[in-house]
Protein backbone atom coordinates (compact mmCIF):
# COMPACT_ATOMS: atom_id res chain seq x y z
CA UNK A 1 0.00 0.00 0.00
CA UNK A 2 1.61 3.61 -1.01
CA UNK A 3 2.42 5.89 1.40
CA UNK A 4 -0.16 8.95 2.25
CA UNK A 5 1.16 12.15 3.56
CA UNK A 6 0.20 13.33 6.77
CA UNK A 7 -1.86 15.92 5.11
CA UNK A 8 -4.12 13.95 3.23
CA UNK A 9 -4.36 10.95 6.20
CA UNK A 10 -5.12 13.80 8.83
CA UNK A 11 -7.58 16.00 6.81
CA UNK A 12 -10.66 16.76 8.63
CA UNK A 13 -13.72 14.54 8.54
CA UNK A 14 -16.34 17.44 9.84
CA UNK A 15 -16.64 20.89 9.93
CA UNK A 16 -15.89 20.09 13.77
CA UNK A 17 -12.29 18.92 12.82
CA UNK A 18 -11.15 21.84 10.74
CA UNK A 19 -8.50 24.32 12.47
CA UNK A 20 -8.83 27.82 12.58
CA UNK A 21 -12.00 28.88 11.35
CA UNK A 22 -14.55 29.21 13.64
CA UNK A 23 -16.49 31.79 11.71
CA UNK A 24 -16.91 30.05 8.50
CA UNK A 25 -17.76 26.84 9.76
CA UNK A 26 -20.38 28.14 12.44
CA UNK A 27 -21.72 29.86 9.49
CA UNK A 28 -21.98 27.24 6.94
CA UNK A 29 -23.28 25.24 9.79
CA UNK A 30 -26.29 27.84 10.56
CA UNK A 31 -27.25 28.61 6.79
CA UNK A 32 -27.56 24.19 6.56
CA UNK A 33 -29.59 23.59 9.49
CA UNK A 34 -31.60 27.08 8.51
CA UNK A 35 -32.17 25.52 4.91
CA UNK A 36 -30.91 28.73 3.30
CA UNK A 37 -28.49 27.46 1.39
CA UNK A 38 -26.63 29.36 -1.86
CA UNK A 39 -26.26 28.14 -5.09
CA UNK A 40 -22.93 29.47 -5.62
CA UNK A 41 -20.36 29.95 -2.85
CA UNK A 42 -16.29 31.81 -2.84
CA UNK A 43 -13.62 31.07 -0.61
CA UNK A 44 -10.98 33.09 -0.63
CA UNK A 45 -7.88 32.67 1.67
CA UNK A 46 -4.24 31.70 1.62
CA UNK A 47 -2.82 28.10 1.08
CA UNK A 48 -3.02 25.38 3.48
CA UNK A 49 -6.20 26.98 5.49
CA UNK A 50 -8.63 24.60 4.34
CA UNK A 51 -10.51 26.09 1.57
CA UNK A 52 -10.77 23.00 -0.56
CA UNK A 53 -11.44 21.19 2.59
CA UNK A 54 -13.79 22.31 3.55
CA UNK A 55 -15.73 23.10 -0.04
CA UNK A 56 -15.60 18.69 0.40
CA UNK A 57 -17.05 19.20 3.98
CA UNK A 58 -20.12 21.25 2.57
CA UNK A 59 -20.58 18.90 -0.60
CA UNK A 60 -20.76 15.96 2.01
CA UNK A 61 -23.23 17.76 4.09
CA UNK A 62 -25.46 18.81 1.07
CA UNK A 63 -25.50 15.00 -0.15
CA UNK A 64 -25.25 12.91 2.88
CA UNK A 65 -27.85 10.08 2.22
CA UNK A 66 -28.33 9.04 6.16
CA UNK A 67 -30.76 12.13 6.24
CA UNK A 68 -33.97 13.03 4.63
CA UNK A 69 -32.12 16.28 3.26
CA UNK A 70 -29.03 18.62 4.08
CA UNK A 71 -27.49 17.82 7.34
CA UNK A 72 -24.34 19.97 8.96
CA UNK A 73 -23.38 16.50 10.72
CA UNK A 74 -22.39 14.16 7.92
CA UNK A 75 -22.22 10.54 8.88
CA UNK A 76 -19.04 10.04 6.85
CA UNK A 77 -20.16 6.92 6.46
CA UNK A 78 -22.87 6.29 3.21
CA UNK A 79 -21.92 5.86 -0.45
CA UNK A 80 -21.63 9.53 -0.76
CA UNK A 81 -20.14 10.60 1.78
CA UNK A 82 -17.05 8.16 0.65
CA UNK A 83 -17.04 8.71 -3.10
CA UNK A 84 -16.67 12.73 -2.07
CA UNK A 85 -13.77 11.89 0.34
CA UNK A 86 -12.11 9.78 -2.28
CA UNK A 87 -12.83 12.14 -5.50
CA UNK A 88 -14.65 9.67 -7.05
CA UNK A 89 -18.20 10.58 -7.21
CA UNK A 90 -20.14 11.03 -9.95
CA UNK A 91 -21.98 14.03 -8.88
CA UNK A 92 -19.70 15.78 -7.38
CA UNK A 93 -16.92 17.28 -9.87
CA UNK A 94 -13.74 18.68 -8.96
CA UNK A 95 -12.09 20.82 -11.37
CA UNK A 96 -8.67 22.61 -11.80
CA UNK A 97 -9.14 25.68 -12.89
CA UNK A 98 -5.67 26.21 -14.37
CA UNK A 99 -6.55 23.39 -16.43
CA UNK A 100 -10.01 23.82 -17.66
CA UNK A 101 -9.85 27.46 -17.80
CA UNK A 102 -11.36 28.06 -21.62
CA UNK A 103 -14.72 28.83 -22.96
CA UNK A 104 -15.56 25.29 -24.28
CA UNK A 105 -14.93 23.74 -21.02
CA UNK A 106 -17.21 26.06 -19.28
CA UNK A 107 -19.69 25.11 -22.04
CA UNK A 108 -19.67 21.37 -21.33
CA UNK A 109 -19.82 22.28 -17.50
CA UNK A 110 -23.14 24.38 -18.54
CA UNK A 111 -24.78 21.71 -20.10
CA UNK A 112 -24.07 19.08 -17.92
CA UNK A 113 -26.12 21.33 -15.50
CA UNK A 114 -29.26 21.07 -17.42
CA UNK A 115 -29.14 17.18 -16.10
CA UNK A 116 -30.44 15.86 -12.31
CA UNK A 117 -28.01 13.96 -10.20
CA UNK A 118 -27.36 10.57 -10.87
CA UNK A 119 -27.66 9.49 -7.49
CA UNK A 120 -27.39 12.26 -4.71
CA UNK A 121 -29.56 15.09 -4.01
CA UNK A 122 -27.46 18.24 -5.68
CA UNK A 123 -25.15 18.14 -8.56
CA UNK A 124 -21.77 20.07 -6.92
CA UNK A 125 -18.93 21.74 -9.19
CA UNK A 126 -16.04 22.54 -7.07
CA UNK A 127 -14.00 24.89 -8.99
CA UNK A 128 -9.85 24.90 -7.73
CA UNK A 129 -8.19 28.11 -8.52
CA UNK A 130 -11.04 29.71 -10.36
CA UNK A 131 -9.39 32.50 -10.45
CA UNK A 132 -7.51 31.08 -13.55
CA UNK A 133 -10.42 30.92 -15.85
CA UNK A 134 -9.83 32.96 -18.70
CA UNK A 135 -12.21 36.46 -19.26
CA UNK A 136 -14.22 34.38 -21.97
CA UNK A 137 -14.99 31.07 -19.49
CA UNK A 138 -15.92 33.92 -16.55
CA UNK A 139 -18.65 35.37 -19.11
CA UNK A 140 -19.60 32.31 -20.19
CA UNK A 141 -20.79 30.94 -16.59
CA UNK A 142 -22.32 34.25 -15.82
CA UNK A 143 -26.04 33.28 -16.66
CA UNK A 144 -25.48 29.76 -15.44
CA UNK A 145 -24.09 30.70 -12.04
CA UNK A 146 -26.78 33.64 -11.89
CA UNK A 147 -29.72 31.69 -12.39
CA UNK A 148 -28.24 27.65 -12.26
CA UNK A 149 -30.92 24.66 -11.86
CA UNK A 150 -32.52 24.54 -8.25
CA UNK A 151 -30.13 21.12 -8.01
CA UNK A 152 -26.84 22.36 -8.74
CA UNK A 153 -24.42 23.73 -6.46
CA UNK A 154 -21.01 25.82 -7.22
CA UNK A 155 -18.13 26.02 -4.76
CA UNK A 156 -14.67 28.19 -5.98
CA UNK A 157 -12.07 28.65 -4.23
CA UNK A 158 -8.98 30.56 -4.73
CA UNK A 159 -6.05 32.20 -3.28
CA UNK A 160 -6.11 35.65 -5.39
CA UNK A 161 -9.53 36.95 -4.67
CA UNK A 162 -8.76 40.46 -6.62
CA UNK A 163 -8.54 38.43 -9.76
CA UNK A 164 -12.03 37.77 -9.88
CA UNK A 165 -14.08 39.65 -11.59
CA UNK A 166 -17.03 41.82 -10.34
CA UNK A 167 -19.77 40.31 -12.11
CA UNK A 168 -18.71 37.06 -10.49
CA UNK A 169 -18.28 38.38 -6.99
CA UNK A 170 -21.60 39.44 -6.77
CA UNK A 171 -23.35 36.36 -7.81
CA UNK A 172 -21.49 34.42 -5.17
CA UNK A 173 -21.50 34.09 -1.27
CA UNK A 174 -17.87 35.09 -0.10
CA UNK A 175 -16.19 33.28 2.90
CA UNK A 176 -12.92 34.37 3.77
CA UNK A 177 -10.30 32.51 5.20
CA UNK A 178 -7.70 33.52 7.32
CA UNK A 179 -4.00 32.50 8.76
CA UNK A 180 -4.24 29.46 11.22
CA UNK A 181 -3.02 31.19 14.57
CA UNK A 182 0.10 29.85 15.27
CA UNK A 183 -0.62 28.18 18.27
CA UNK A 184 -3.48 26.36 16.98
CA UNK A 185 -1.40 24.77 14.52
CA UNK A 186 0.85 23.90 17.66
CA UNK A 187 -2.03 22.20 18.94
CA UNK A 188 -2.81 20.19 15.42
CA UNK A 189 0.59 18.99 15.38
CA UNK A 190 0.63 18.04 18.96
CA UNK A 191 -2.58 15.88 18.11
CA UNK A 192 -1.05 14.68 14.98
CA UNK A 193 2.01 13.85 16.61
CA UNK A 194 0.08 12.08 19.38
CA UNK A 195 -2.11 9.70 17.19
CA UNK A 196 1.09 8.80 14.59
CA UNK A 197 3.23 8.00 17.97
CA UNK A 198 5.86 10.20 17.43
CA UNK A 199 8.37 11.70 20.77
CA UNK A 200 8.96 15.13 19.97
CA UNK A 201 9.45 18.10 22.20
CA UNK A 202 6.94 21.03 22.40
CA UNK A 203 9.21 23.69 21.29
CA UNK A 204 10.47 21.20 18.08
CA UNK A 205 6.37 21.74 17.48
CA UNK A 206 6.74 24.78 18.24
CA UNK A 207 9.59 26.15 15.67
CA UNK A 208 7.33 23.80 13.27
CA UNK A 209 4.65 25.78 13.82
CA UNK A 210 6.15 28.58 13.58
CA UNK A 211 8.14 27.87 9.94
CA UNK A 212 4.43 26.77 8.83
CA UNK A 213 3.31 30.66 8.54
CA UNK A 214 -0.18 30.17 9.36
CA UNK A 215 -0.47 26.98 6.99
CA UNK A 216 -1.47 23.32 8.33
CA UNK A 217 -0.81 22.06 5.28
CA UNK A 218 2.51 23.68 5.46
CA UNK A 219 2.86 22.62 9.36
CA UNK A 220 1.80 19.04 8.20
CA UNK A 221 3.85 18.53 5.31
CA UNK A 222 7.46 20.11 7.18
CA UNK A 223 6.22 17.43 10.07
CA UNK A 224 6.34 14.82 7.63
CA UNK A 225 10.09 15.98 6.06
CA UNK A 226 11.47 15.69 9.55
CA UNK A 227 9.89 12.38 10.10
CA UNK A 228 11.63 11.39 7.21
CA UNK A 229 14.98 12.59 8.58
CA UNK A 230 14.53 11.67 11.96
CA UNK A 231 12.41 8.15 12.34
CA UNK A 232 10.09 8.15 15.11
CA UNK A 233 11.82 10.29 17.34
CA UNK A 234 12.54 14.14 16.52
CA UNK A 235 15.19 15.34 18.40
CA UNK A 236 15.85 19.51 18.61
CA UNK A 237 19.20 19.22 16.78
CA UNK A 238 17.29 17.66 13.84
CA UNK A 239 14.68 20.81 13.40
CA UNK A 240 17.03 23.00 13.16
CA UNK A 241 18.97 21.58 10.97
CA UNK A 242 16.17 20.68 8.59
CA UNK A 243 14.39 23.79 8.45
CA UNK A 244 17.54 26.17 8.31
CA UNK A 245 17.27 27.36 11.75
CA UNK A 246 19.12 29.62 13.73
CA UNK A 247 20.30 28.18 17.23
CA UNK A 248 18.96 29.67 19.98
CA UNK A 249 21.55 30.26 21.46
CA UNK A 250 23.20 32.42 18.99
CA UNK A 251 19.90 34.71 19.32
CA UNK A 252 20.33 35.04 22.71
CA UNK A 253 24.09 36.12 22.73
CA UNK A 254 23.01 38.48 19.70
CA UNK A 255 20.27 40.19 22.17
CA UNK A 256 22.76 39.71 24.92
CA UNK A 257 25.68 42.11 23.05
CA UNK A 258 22.94 44.39 21.65
CA UNK A 259 21.67 44.97 25.66
CA UNK A 260 25.30 45.59 27.15
CA UNK A 261 26.60 47.30 23.93
CA UNK A 262 29.29 45.26 23.06
CA UNK A 263 30.28 45.71 19.77
CA UNK A 264 32.80 43.30 19.76
CA UNK A 265 30.64 40.48 20.77
CA UNK A 266 28.47 41.01 17.75
CA UNK A 267 31.09 40.72 15.49
CA UNK A 268 32.03 37.80 16.78
CA UNK A 269 28.49 36.82 16.40
CA UNK A 270 28.71 37.72 12.75
CA UNK A 271 31.94 35.44 12.52
CA UNK A 272 30.35 32.29 13.75
CA UNK A 273 27.30 32.92 11.76
CA UNK A 274 29.91 32.69 8.87
CA UNK A 275 31.49 29.80 10.03
CA UNK A 276 27.98 27.70 10.81
CA UNK A 277 26.99 28.56 6.87
CA UNK A 278 24.38 30.60 7.82
CA UNK A 279 22.15 32.84 5.67
CA UNK A 280 22.84 37.01 6.79
CA UNK A 281 19.35 37.42 6.05
CA UNK A 282 17.79 34.23 7.73
CA UNK A 283 19.59 35.26 10.82
CA UNK A 284 18.18 38.79 11.11
CA UNK A 285 14.73 37.41 10.09
CA UNK A 286 15.31 34.70 13.16
CA UNK A 287 16.51 38.10 15.55
CA UNK A 288 13.27 40.06 14.82
CA UNK A 289 11.60 37.00 15.57
CA UNK A 290 13.51 37.05 18.71
CA UNK A 291 13.46 40.63 19.60
CA UNK A 292 9.53 40.08 19.49
CA UNK A 293 9.28 37.35 21.64
CA UNK A 294 11.07 40.13 24.37
CA UNK A 295 9.03 42.83 23.89
CA UNK A 296 6.24 40.74 24.67
CA UNK A 297 7.73 39.15 27.63
CA UNK A 298 8.36 43.06 28.43
CA UNK A 299 4.58 44.18 27.93
CA UNK A 300 2.29 41.24 27.93
CA UNK A 301 1.60 39.60 31.31
CA UNK A 302 2.17 36.15 32.36
CA UNK A 303 -1.15 34.58 31.53
CA UNK A 304 -1.47 36.73 28.30
CA UNK A 305 -2.53 34.40 25.07
CA UNK A 306 -0.10 36.60 23.16
CA UNK A 307 3.03 33.76 25.02
CA UNK A 308 1.27 30.76 24.01
CA UNK A 309 3.94 29.54 21.78
CA UNK A 310 6.62 30.85 24.06
CA UNK A 311 7.73 28.25 26.64
CA UNK A 312 8.28 28.43 30.27
CA UNK A 313 11.87 27.79 29.85
CA UNK A 314 12.02 30.28 27.50
CA UNK A 315 10.50 33.04 28.94
CA UNK A 316 12.82 32.46 31.86
CA UNK A 317 15.89 33.10 29.60
CA UNK A 318 14.23 36.18 27.97
CA UNK A 319 12.68 37.31 31.44
CA UNK A 320 16.98 39.42 32.06
CA UNK A 321 16.66 40.83 28.40
CA UNK A 322 12.92 42.43 28.58
CA UNK A 323 14.32 43.99 32.12
CA UNK A 324 17.62 45.27 30.77
CA UNK A 325 16.05 47.26 27.17
CA UNK A 326 13.27 49.40 27.50
CA UNK A 327 10.28 49.28 24.91
CA UNK A 328 11.87 52.44 22.91
CA UNK A 329 15.07 50.71 22.53
CA UNK A 330 13.45 47.29 20.92
CA UNK A 331 11.62 48.85 18.41
CA UNK A 332 14.77 50.61 17.23
CA UNK A 333 16.15 47.86 17.31
CA UNK A 334 13.03 46.00 15.27
CA UNK A 335 13.00 49.13 12.95
CA UNK A 336 16.69 49.12 12.07
CA UNK A 337 16.53 45.47 11.34
CA UNK A 338 13.91 45.31 9.54
CA UNK A 339 15.46 47.93 6.56
CA UNK A 340 18.65 45.78 7.27
CA UNK A 341 17.13 42.82 5.82
CA UNK A 342 15.74 44.15 3.03
CA UNK A 343 19.16 45.70 2.04
CA UNK A 344 20.96 42.68 2.67
CA UNK A 345 19.27 41.27 -0.73
CA UNK A 346 21.25 43.96 -2.71
CA UNK A 347 24.24 44.12 -0.62
CA UNK A 348 27.49 43.36 -2.52
CA UNK A 349 29.21 42.59 0.54
CA UNK A 350 25.94 41.15 2.96
CA UNK A 351 28.67 39.93 6.18
CA UNK A 352 30.14 43.47 6.40
CA UNK A 353 26.39 44.88 5.71
CA UNK A 354 25.19 42.67 8.68
CA UNK A 355 28.65 43.75 11.12
CA UNK A 356 27.66 48.04 10.74
CA UNK A 357 23.95 47.21 11.15
CA UNK A 358 24.91 45.53 14.63
CA UNK A 359 27.21 47.88 15.92
CA UNK A 360 24.59 50.48 14.99
CA UNK A 361 22.28 48.90 17.16
CA UNK A 362 25.04 48.53 19.77
CA UNK A 363 25.43 52.38 19.68
CA UNK A 364 22.20 53.20 19.83
CA UNK A 365 21.19 51.96 23.28
CA UNK A 366 24.22 55.02 24.29
CA UNK A 367 22.19 58.01 23.31
CA UNK A 368 21.74 60.60 26.24
CA UNK A 369 18.36 60.57 26.73
CA UNK A 370 16.53 63.98 26.68
CA UNK A 371 15.37 64.31 30.38
CA UNK A 372 19.29 63.77 31.40
CA UNK A 373 20.51 66.20 29.00
CA UNK A 374 18.34 69.05 30.14
CA UNK A 375 18.65 68.11 33.64
CA UNK A 376 22.75 68.85 32.55
CA UNK A 377 21.23 72.22 31.07
CA UNK A 378 19.51 73.36 34.06
CA UNK A 379 23.23 72.39 35.76
CA UNK A 380 25.23 75.33 33.86
CA UNK A 381 22.26 77.53 33.78
CA UNK A 382 22.25 77.72 37.93
CA UNK A 383 25.87 77.28 37.87
CA UNK A 384 26.59 74.51 39.66
CA UNK A 385 28.88 71.87 38.87
CA UNK A 386 27.96 69.04 36.83
CA UNK A 387 26.99 65.72 39.00
CA UNK A 388 27.06 62.31 37.86
CA UNK A 389 23.72 61.38 37.34
CA UNK A 390 22.41 57.88 37.76
CA UNK A 391 22.37 54.84 35.57
CA UNK A 392 20.23 55.10 32.10
CA UNK A 393 16.76 53.26 33.64
CA UNK A 394 13.79 51.68 31.75
CA UNK A 395 11.87 54.42 32.98
CA UNK A 396 14.06 57.59 32.09
CA UNK A 397 14.94 56.01 27.96
CA UNK A 398 10.59 56.44 28.24
CA UNK A 399 11.02 59.96 28.04
CA UNK A 400 13.05 59.63 24.68
CA UNK A 401 16.66 59.66 23.61
CA UNK A 402 18.67 62.88 21.83
CA UNK A 403 21.78 63.59 20.52
CA UNK A 404 23.86 66.38 20.11
CA UNK A 405 23.20 67.03 16.50
CA UNK A 406 19.35 67.39 17.29
CA UNK A 407 19.61 69.77 19.67
CA UNK A 408 22.37 71.57 17.41
CA UNK A 409 20.09 71.36 14.30
CA UNK A 410 18.32 75.08 15.82
CA UNK A 411 21.60 76.77 15.64
CA UNK A 412 23.40 77.73 12.19
CA UNK A 413 26.91 76.60 13.41
CA UNK A 414 28.68 75.62 16.75
CA UNK A 415 31.54 76.93 18.05
CA UNK A 416 32.99 74.58 20.52
CA UNK A 417 34.91 75.46 24.04
CA UNK A 418 36.90 73.41 26.55
CA UNK A 419 34.72 72.79 29.72
CA UNK A 420 37.15 74.92 31.91
CA UNK A 421 35.62 78.14 29.63
CA UNK A 422 31.89 76.56 29.72
CA UNK A 423 32.09 76.66 33.65
CA UNK A 424 33.84 79.70 33.89
CA UNK A 425 31.51 81.53 32.07
CA UNK A 426 28.87 80.66 34.27
CA UNK A 427 30.78 82.62 37.36
CA UNK A 428 28.78 86.08 37.61
CA UNK A 429 31.67 87.65 39.79
CA UNK A 430 33.58 89.62 37.47
CA UNK A 431 37.17 89.78 37.63
CA UNK A 432 39.80 91.00 36.04
CA UNK A 433 40.35 95.16 35.51
CA UNK A 434 37.25 97.40 35.68
CA UNK A 435 38.52 100.37 33.58
CA UNK A 436 38.17 100.20 29.57
CA UNK A 437 41.62 101.03 29.03
CA UNK A 438 42.66 97.84 31.41
CA UNK A 439 39.68 95.77 29.28
CA UNK A 440 41.15 96.60 26.01
CA UNK A 441 44.66 95.85 26.72
CA UNK A 442 43.42 92.69 28.41
CA UNK A 443 41.37 92.04 25.07
CA UNK A 444 44.35 92.96 22.44
CA UNK A 445 46.57 90.54 25.00
CA UNK A 446 44.20 87.45 24.61
CA UNK A 447 43.45 88.18 20.85
CA UNK A 448 47.54 88.55 20.41
CA UNK A 449 47.71 85.30 18.26
CA UNK A 450 45.19 86.73 16.15
CA UNK A 451 47.07 90.14 14.48
CA UNK A 452 43.85 90.99 12.45
CA UNK A 453 41.43 90.87 15.69
CA UNK A 454 44.25 93.11 17.75
CA UNK A 455 43.79 95.97 15.00
CA UNK A 456 40.38 97.18 15.22
CA UNK A 457 40.69 97.62 18.77
CA UNK A 458 43.75 100.05 18.49
CA UNK A 459 42.42 103.20 19.36
CA UNK A 460 38.85 101.48 20.32
CA UNK A 461 36.40 102.70 23.05
CA UNK A 462 34.84 99.93 24.91
CA UNK A 463 32.05 100.37 28.36
CA UNK A 464 29.75 97.93 29.54
CA UNK A 465 26.22 98.39 28.94
CA UNK A 466 24.32 95.74 31.37
CA UNK A 467 25.20 92.47 29.99
CA UNK A 468 26.34 93.76 26.90
CA UNK A 469 30.33 94.61 25.88
CA UNK A 470 30.01 98.33 23.49
CA UNK A 471 33.38 98.28 21.63
CA UNK A 472 33.12 101.17 19.29
CA UNK A 473 35.64 101.27 16.54
CA UNK A 474 37.00 103.44 13.66
CA UNK A 475 34.36 103.37 11.09
CA UNK A 476 36.84 101.10 8.62
CA UNK A 477 36.92 98.40 10.62
CA UNK A 478 33.53 98.26 11.77
CA UNK A 479 31.93 95.80 9.09
CA UNK A 480 35.15 93.74 10.38
CA UNK A 481 34.27 93.69 13.77
CA UNK A 482 31.36 92.46 13.38
CA UNK A 483 31.46 89.80 11.16
CA UNK A 484 34.17 88.50 14.30
CA UNK A 485 31.70 89.61 16.90
CA UNK A 486 31.53 86.20 18.16
CA UNK A 487 34.76 85.82 18.76
CA UNK A 488 35.36 89.35 20.31
CA UNK A 489 32.43 87.94 22.58
CA UNK A 490 34.98 85.17 23.94
CA UNK A 491 37.70 86.89 24.40
CA UNK A 492 35.17 89.38 26.56
CA UNK A 493 34.20 86.29 28.66
CA UNK A 494 37.94 85.22 29.55
CA UNK A 495 38.20 88.25 30.44
CA UNK A 496 35.69 89.53 32.33
CA UNK A 497 34.59 85.38 33.48
CA UNK A 498 31.07 86.01 32.86
CA UNK A 499 29.20 85.45 29.73
CA UNK A 500 28.41 88.94 28.06
CA UNK A 501 26.96 90.04 24.56
CA UNK A 502 29.46 92.07 22.80
CA UNK A 503 27.68 94.81 19.88
CA UNK A 504 29.88 96.91 17.49
CA UNK A 505 29.43 100.85 16.68
CA UNK A 506 31.43 102.77 14.96
CA UNK A 507 33.26 105.42 17.17
CA UNK A 508 32.75 109.09 16.91
CA UNK A 509 29.84 111.33 15.83
CA UNK A 510 27.69 107.98 15.53
CA UNK A 511 24.77 106.73 17.85
CA UNK A 512 26.77 103.91 20.21
CA UNK A 513 23.30 102.06 20.02
CA UNK A 514 24.90 100.66 16.52
CA UNK A 515 21.31 100.69 14.87
CA UNK A 516 23.14 103.67 12.76
CA UNK A 517 26.28 102.01 11.95
CA UNK A 518 24.49 99.18 9.80
CA UNK A 519 22.25 99.38 6.94
CA UNK A 520 18.58 98.10 7.53
CA UNK A 521 18.84 94.71 6.45
CA UNK A 522 21.78 94.14 8.94
CA UNK A 523 19.21 95.62 11.18
CA UNK A 524 16.55 93.15 10.62
CA UNK A 525 19.25 90.00 10.58
CA UNK A 526 20.14 91.29 14.15
CA UNK A 527 16.37 91.65 15.02
CA UNK A 528 16.22 87.70 13.93
CA UNK A 529 19.21 86.81 15.74
CA UNK A 530 17.58 88.47 19.22
CA UNK A 531 14.56 87.08 19.04
CA UNK A 532 16.25 83.65 18.20
CA UNK A 533 18.40 84.02 21.09
CA UNK A 534 15.23 84.59 23.24
CA UNK A 535 14.55 80.78 22.24
CA UNK A 536 14.65 78.64 25.38
CA UNK A 537 15.53 75.42 23.27
CA UNK A 538 18.29 77.41 21.52
CA UNK A 539 19.60 79.30 24.69
CA UNK A 540 20.10 76.04 25.58
CA UNK A 541 21.46 74.59 23.02
CA UNK A 542 23.82 77.86 23.00
CA UNK A 543 25.06 77.31 26.86
CA UNK A 544 25.37 73.12 26.22
CA UNK A 545 27.50 73.71 23.38
CA UNK A 546 29.26 77.18 23.59
CA UNK A 547 27.42 78.19 20.10
CA UNK A 548 26.85 80.99 18.28
CA UNK A 549 24.08 82.17 16.17
CA UNK A 550 25.51 82.88 12.54
CA UNK A 551 22.05 83.09 10.62
CA UNK A 552 18.23 82.92 11.03
CA UNK A 553 16.47 81.92 7.82
CA UNK A 554 12.38 82.33 7.45
CA UNK A 555 10.89 79.05 6.37
CA UNK A 556 9.34 79.53 2.98
CA UNK A 557 5.35 79.49 2.92
CA UNK A 558 4.19 75.84 2.00
CA UNK A 559 2.66 75.88 -1.80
Amino acid sequence: MSYLVLARKWRPKSFDELVGQATVVRTLKNAIASGRIGHAFLFSGARGVGKTTTARLLARALNCGKTDGPTPDACGECPSCTEIAAGTSLDVQEIDGATHNGVEQVRELRDSARYNPARDRFKIWIIDEVHMLSTGAFNALLKTLEEPPPRVKFIFATTEYHKIPDTILSRCQQYDFRLIPTREILEHLRTVARGEGVKVTDESLARIARAAEGSVRDGLSLLDQILSFSGEEIRDEDVQALLGLIDRELLLSGARALAEGDSLALVDLVERLSEYGADYRHFVRELILHLREILLVKIAPPESRLLVTLLPEDRARLAPLAQALSEEDLLRFLDILSKTESDLRWAQDPRISLELALIKLAHLRRLMPFAELLARVEQLELGTAPVALPPTTTASRSQGATTPARVASVVAGVASRGDSEASSANDATPVGTSSADALLAQLMELAAARPSLVQPLRGAEAHLDGQTLVLAVHADFVAFAEMHADEYRDLARKALKRAVQVRVVARGGEAESGETAVNEEEARRAKRQAEAAQEPAVQEALDLFGGRIVDVRENEPSR
